[in-house]
């Protein structure tokens, strides 16, 4: 028994990680290591040592607020930077104003077929008055519509956050061409990651318009040569189209200019100036009373408040890339959560092919000291027409505060305006189909 005793004392005192947390009870040190930690086990243990000391969420989250403002970045304009994802290399473009006391906006720019963030970088930070940081990421042919080229500009927007004093409220994706279609695509399913979206020259397929429903709180400044030769003009008429019924932010500028290269395929210089007039004033909307989304299998997630973990018999969309040439797609259907928040702890969701979904509050949108009550109902189609059926309620109960939510979620995401204090899971007993 004494040998059991000691080998369970010597596997606790050797666990990774375990003996760097200090005994005494220090809330910044305790937050900052459990955001440094790669260690499941002292995340656990700081956890557990925060709720024993009955520490509140508002002193937390007081201490992730000042975390927003890093200033170790180099100013200027920089090329040839590298940056490594998922075991890759990237080269990548920067440009940081060069005094500034306060977080600024950022604008990612991706390039189209036969571009390069280098040669991107200096038109961008000109054409935004060098008021702002510009990043510019590089990718083979420009297939920023491929996961590979999705899952590096995210985490290079990330790090370039840890850098830089990066305004996180006014972050913008931005792209020409090929460019253009990456912006769709990332923006559409990361739409609560960006205060805008700027497609330049480029559009996408029917099949992908379905997820513009995401772009309910973000707004989109479309430009679009009437007489390009490379993207036919319909496609982003009706991209401006759908987004215009559905009363969605979008501008849409169609100009019929003729380049010496590439016909009405580029941005001309005259529709600089309203554009950045419209960068200047846009800023992510937090907490929006509305989340509307449409998930296939490879981007189930959170938009804003709002997550779908699970639908039923789910595409997988994936388009081939240089670096997944052959990617495995699956047909099926497409799943749909509408999410409104009523006032008075009241939550009505409606949803097609729905399985499971989280919903994650704080203090700013419901009285944690109240009932919450959660409804939901499936959505028909009825004549080409959007009816809801029958309202059933999921939940209806008050919610704990939970400390693990509020790490992890900015663990997950380092944004200081998106602090969630607790998590709602439902998990429907019939499918909504």
């Amino acid at each position: 028994m004494k040998s059991l005793i000691l080998f369970m004392m010597l596997l606790v005192s050797c666990s990774p990680g375990l003996d760097r947390i200090p005994d005494s009870h220090d809330l910044k040190a305790d937050v900052d290591l459990f955001l440094s930690t790669t260690d499941p086990d002292v995340e656990i243990k700081i956890l557990q040592r925060l709720k024993s000391a009955k520490v509140s969420h508002e002193s937390v989250k007081g201490l992730l607020r000042q975390r927003q403002n890093p200033a170790n970045g180099k100013p200027g304009l920089q090329t040839r930077l590298k940056f490594k994802n998922n075991g890759k290399e990237y080269s990548y473009a920067l440009y940081h104003p060069e005094t500034t006391d306060t977080p600024l906006p950022m604008v990612i720019v991706l390039h189209g077929m036969g571009g390069n963030g280098d040669t991107t970088v200096s038109k961008w930070a000109k054409r935004l008055n060098n008021e702002f940081i510009v990043v510019c990421p590089s990718y083979p042919m420009g297939a920023w519509w491929a996961r590979p080229a999705e899952d590096m500009v995210l985490a290079l927007m990330d790090h370039t956050q840890s850098t830089y004093n990066v305004d996180t409220n006014r972050i913008f994706l931005a792209g020409l061409s090929n460019g253009a279609i990456g912006t769709y695509t990332i923006g559409m399913f990361y739409p609560d990651r960006f205060a805008g979206l700027i497609p330049i020259a480029g559009s996408i397929t029917p099949r992908f318009m379905n997820f513009l429903i995401n772009l309910r709180n973000t707004p989109i400044y479309m430009i679009q040569g009437a007489h390009d030769p490379i993207f036919p003009i319909k496609l982003s008429r009706r991209v401006n189209q759908i987004l215009s019924d559905m009363k969605y932010p979008v501008i849409y500028r169609e100009h019929g200019e003729k380049g010496m290269a590439h016909g009405g395929h580029f941005l001309p210089d005259n529709e600089i100036p309203d554009l950045l007039e419209w960068i200047k004033k846009q800023k992510r909307v937090s907490n929006p009373d509305v989340v509307r989304m449409t998930r296939e299998n490879n981007h189930l997630g959170a938009i804003h408040w709002a997550r779908l973990n699970k639908g039923k018999n789910l595409a997988s969309l994936e388009l081939p890339g240089p670096e997944s040439p052959r990617p495995n797609n699956k047909n099926g259907k497409i799943a749909t959560l509408f999410a409104f928040r009523k006032g008075n702890n009241q939550f009505e969701i409606m949803g097609e092919n729905l399985v499971e979904y989280d919903l994650f509050l704080n203090t700013e949108t419901v009285d944690f000291s109240k009932t919450v009550t959660i409804t939901t109902q499936k959505i028909q189609n009825q004549n080409n027409k959007l009816v809801p059926g029958e309202k059933k309620i999921s939940y209806q109960k008050k919610v704990q505060k939970d400390l693990a939510v509020l790490l992890y979620g900015y663990k997950q995401l380092r944004d200081p305006n998106r602090l969630y204090d607790a998590r709602v899971n439902i998990l429907l007993e019939t499918t909504l189909v």
